[in-house]
């Protein structure tokens, strides 16, 4: 398959009946309805199981023992098929002496492993007595209390070794400790059955050596035991259960976005899985839980995937965001703080002034720089104010220091008035209250004092220049930043602008290509539609509506006759050429007459495969009523299969024009064909239309195949009495044979006369002849004439005498085998009789019920959908052109020299081409989901009559209305 090369679909049919495995080597084994995407070249390894095992009956199947080891068998032991679940995996066919005649991986030979080649025996199981014994039966394995506390002493033994060399090793908990010791039972099913006992599943198990909790554990095992017993034993399907998580990354605003994904499933209901972030899915049938987890994950992987891309895109495009934000604040910042170091500088000139030239009379003394520091500091431990400004190490080199200057508060003034108005309130007051607020003010200025000091800024000065000339550094500087911010943020929006158009031209691109890749390998997953009856036939539907079926050999004329022709209601339409279709035009109306164009379509369509279509000959093709249509000869017997008596007198139509067309039918979901048929109930309402009585059509059809099977049974009891005459006429023919033998050994002993005569002049020549062979024998002689070369005149001369005595005798043969196969032919048509009577008899056979209303499923077929109408399947129909004039996606055909199947690549070619033509002109509906290119080959060719066509297509036609297709004309000179 295409999206894992360890993964291998195998299809299995029978009539009306088709099934598909899907193979994962090493991991899964289970059955599908849904298409599964193959490569289209095939490796090395399926071409030999295709060379081997194609059309090849599958006999048995089984697993050996509890191993992980299924073996299927082929015809009856001819070959075998082992698919490994353990290790790597493997797939490897065995002949019928089990060697190994392809493998998908060889495995060398090691220590307990044997060597798997090609040539090699394979003894993993014995064939004879795998698929001739019984099935054992699953016997539940008991527990015991001891059984418990050995487990615990073995994991303290374990843990006390890892003391002793130095490593530290955890018990186990519950939980593990029964899966460790008891591993064929899942782990999920032991936490499920411990939760039910009242056992936490987490626990440590050391604490579990009491009588009780012992009791409780050997109940949770045998319990487990017995679900897994019911399980495997179980007859009718088992019920799966899928549990679902939520999705971390789902965003309810964004199209297609999942809310949940699948995470496991399990064969039993986990509700030690069940919470607020996870969902539980229950299906029917665990075959079709395992198809739907691993189908559902294979089509959303890609959805999961691009919405991974999103998120991803979205984060690059945040950070370049928050990066250039970062810089424009950082910028921002600078600026502000050059504001106020020059103001802080302004505002303490004459502090920086005093600071100067503290430090450059030190320099101007020459002393050490170092020394210069432990001086500072020296003085700062001192007191000194203006040495508590200047902060060390010192920058000398650049002729530069840093001083700690007070930061300028804006609030200043206001608290600054705030101290005026207390002083005014304290200037009114009394002289006792004076004290008490010149303590208060005291404190407010020993606190805003040490406010001050706790707010400092650190200025860069530069010794050689004035306080105010370092003050105009800082507000160059912030000048500077001022213009890097506006250039910064005009390349922000640059920047972003860029990043954007980046992300989404690599998010197109990303989807682009996966999407390419999606749809050339056909990677996406349908469910396999049940096809309609009438698709095993040659059908068409009408320009009128009216279901046109024809049989593709004379067993299928006869099959749909039995089954579906209604004598009453349906029309036959055909013509006199050799090969021609014998079509069935259906009404399902008692009270509408088919209308005329119906029949001509219907006539074009049954000269499709005669020699009127090669040769563009012109033909008129007949009809007749069903009434005057019988599979019954004038004496009362049944008809070869292919004849109809035709009772009355064929009514001829005009000449039909041989111009076909191929074109595609949809399909909706169940919402779309719910609207389609309640429209088509409604309108044949209104038009007062009588549909046909199935019931009594299925009492008519039951009549007629009784009485043909009773025409036919007398074959049956020729065939019986002629076996047993057979039984009993050996002996009598062997004793002819004996007598015939004897006479004619004696009639060889006579001698003619005339053959004793000889003509005169022999006599002599004849003696001395004898004479001269006297001696010789047999084989002398024959040795003699083989060398004179005149022994193989003598054989053809004996051979022609002997050839009319064999050919009288192979044509006795001849007429014996061509008479048994005139009876078998009856009796496999009398078989199928039976089985259509059975299925018409049964009241519980839907499939005859459903088949029979067919008018349903014409409903639902659409020819051009609308926008509102949700497409989930596309139908390929080949029918004459003028039926398919209401169809969006159609080509016309006509007589040619192509083969059908590069016609049919060229026309799905063509329809994705016109998918996009429709794309561009905005058209309501077109095949967005591409799912034409997801039908296969073989579906595309089914519906098709003839076997050489040419291809019209539009636009594609010169001036004189030839087509461009087919053989280029060579180019001649003028006479």
């Amino acid at each position: 398959m295409i999206n894992n090369n360890k993964s291998y679909l195998f299809k299995f049919a029978i009539p009306d009946s088709k099934k598909s495995l899907v193979v994962e080597s090493g991991v899964k084994l289970h059955l599908t309805d849904f298409q599964r995407p193959t490569t289209q070249q095939p490796s090395n390894f399926v071409v030999k199981l295709r060379k081997h095992l194609k059309a090849k009956r599958l006999t048995n199947l089984k697993q050996v023992g509890d191993d992980r080891l299924v073996v299927f068998e082929f015809s009856d032991g001819m070959y075998y098929l082992v698919l490994e679940f353990f290790s790597g995996g493997n797939v490897i066919l065995l002949d019928q002496d089990q060697k190994i005649m392809t493998l998908q991986r060889l495995v060398s030979e090691k220590e307990n492993n044997e060597k798997y080649a090609t040539g090699e025996f394979y003894n993993m199981f014995d064939a004879k007595k795998l698929f001739n014994d019984a099935p054992a039966d699953h016997a539940i394995k008991s527990y015991s209390k001891e059984d418990t506390i050995q487990w615990l002493d073995t994991q303290d033994f374990k843990i006390e070794q890892a003391k002793k060399t130095g490593k530290t090793m955890k018990p186990y908990t519950i939980q593990k400790l029964l899966f460790v010791n008891a591993p064929h039972l899942s782990s999920d099913l032991i936490h499920i059955v411990l939760r039910e006992k009242g056992i936490d599943p987490t626990s440590d198990s050391t604490l579990c050596r009491s009588e009780d909790s012992l009791a409780k554990l050997i109940e949770s095992l045998v319990e487990a035991e017995i679900r897994l017993s019911e399980l495997l034993t179980r007859k009718e399907d088992v019920d799966g259960y899928i549990v679902s998580k939520r999705n971390p990354i789902h965003d309810p605003s964004t199209e297609g976005s999942l809310e949940y994904i699948y995470d496991e499933f399990h064969p039993y209901e986990p509700t030690h899985k069940r919470s607020s972030d996870t969902q539980i899915k229950t299906i029917k049938g665990y075959n079709k839980t395992i198809d739907d987890f691993f189908t559902t994950i294979e089509v959303f992987k890609h959805s999961l995937k691009e919405q991974q891309q999103k998120v991803n895109a979205e984060k690059r495009l945040q950070s370049v965001k928050s990066e250039n934000l970062e810089k424009i604040a950082k910028l921002t910042e600078a600026q502000l703080l050059n504001i106020q170091k020059g103001e802080v500088i302004m505002v303490y000139s004459d502090v920086v002034e005093q600071c100067k030239a503290a430090v450059q009379s030190l320099l101007d003394q020459q002393m050490d720089w170092n020394h210069i520091e432990k001086l500072i500091g020296v003085e700062k431990k001192r007191g000194n104010e203006i040495a508590k400004l200047i902060n060390l190490p010192l920058n000398l080199l650049e002729n530069k220091i840093s001083l700690a200057l007070p930061l300028v508060n804006f609030d200043e003034s206001s608290e600054e008035e705030d101290e005026s108005d207390s002083e005014d309130e304290s200037d009114s007051e009394d002289s006792s209250s004076n004290d008490e607020q010149e303590t208060k003010n005291k404190k407010q200025s020993s606190t805003k004092h040490s406010r001050k000091k706790d707010k400092t800024i650190n200025v860069n000065i530069d010794l050689s220049l004035s306080a105010y000339a370092n003050a105009s550094t800082y507000f160059d500087a912030k000048k500077i930043a001022q213009d890097k911010l506006v250039k910064t943020e005009k390349n922000s929006e640059l920047a972003i602008k860029s990043a954007e158009s980046k992300i989404n031209r690599d998010l197109k691109k990303q989807k682009k290509t996966e999407s390419s890749q999606v749809n050339n390998s056909n990677a996406a997953l349908r469910q396999i539609r049940d096809k309609f009856w009438f698709q095993k036939y040659f059908w068409f539907i009408s320009s009128d509506g009216f279901l046109c079926v024809a049989g593709r050999d004379d067993q299928q004329f006869d099959h749909i006759y039995f089954k579906y022709f209604d004598n009453d209601n349906d029309f036959l339409v055909s013509n006199e050429l050799e090969g021609a279709l014998k079509v069935i035009v259906k009404n399902p109306f008692l009270n509408k007459d088919v209308a005329p164009n119906t029949f001509i379509q219907a006539g074009a369509f049954s000269l499709s495969t005669t020699k009127a279509w090669e040769n563009k000959m012109v033909s008129s093709p007949w009809i007749v009523t069903g009434s005057s249509v019988s599979k019954r000869d004038v004496d009362g017997s049944a008809l070869a299969p292919g004849l109809v008596n035709i009772t009355t007198e064929k009514q001829f139509l005009p000449p039909c024009q041989m111009v076909m067309g191929f074109g595609m039918l949809w399909l909706g979901d169940k919402r779309t064909n719910d609207d389609y048929l309640s429209k088509s109930q409604s309108r044949t309402e209104e038009l007062g239309l009588e549909s046909v009585d199935v019931n009594a059509f299925k009492k008519k059809k039951i009549e007629e195949l009784k009485t043909m099977i009773a025409s036919l049974s007398k074959y049956e009891k020729e065939l019986e009495k002629k076996q047993i005459q057979n039984d009993k006429e050996p002996s009598v023919d062997n004793a002819e044979e004996d007598s015939k033998s004897i006479v004619s050994s004696l009639e060889g002993l006579d001698i003619n006369e005339s053959q004793t005569q000889v003509k005169r002049g022999r006599r002599a020549k004849l003696k001395k002849i004898k004479q001269k062979y006297a001696d010789q024998d047999e084989e002398d002689k024959l040795k003699r004439m083989e060398l004179l070369g005149t022994l193989k005149q003598v054989q053809v001369q004996e051979d022609i005498e002997r050839q009319p005595s064999k050919s009288n005798s192979t044509n006795t043969a001849q007429q014996s085998s061509s008479a048994s196969k005139v009876q078998k032919k009856k009796l496999a048509e009398l078989h199928q009789l039976r089985k259509l009577l059975g299925e018409f008899e049964s009241p519980d056979d839907e499939e005859v019920v459903t088949e029979l209303h067919y008018t349903q499923v014409l409903s639902t077929v659409i020819s051009s959908p609308k926008k509102t109408d949700t497409i989930v399947d596309a139908v390929p129909v080949f029918a004459p052109w003028s039926s398919l004039n209401k169809l969006k996606y159609k080509v016309k055909v006509q007589p040619g020299n192509n083969k059908k199947g590069k016609s049919v690549t060229d026309v799905v070619e063509y329809f994705k081409k016109l998918t996009q033509q429709f794309a561009k002109d905005e058209e309501d509906w077109f095949d967005k989901e591409e799912i034409i290119s997801t039908i296969g080959q073989q579906d595309l060719l089914m519906p098709i009559t003839v076997s050489k066509l040419k291809v019209v297509f539009p636009g594609s036609q010169d001036k004189k209305g030839g087509s461009s297709s087919g053989k280029t004309k060579s180019k001649g000179k003028k006479n």
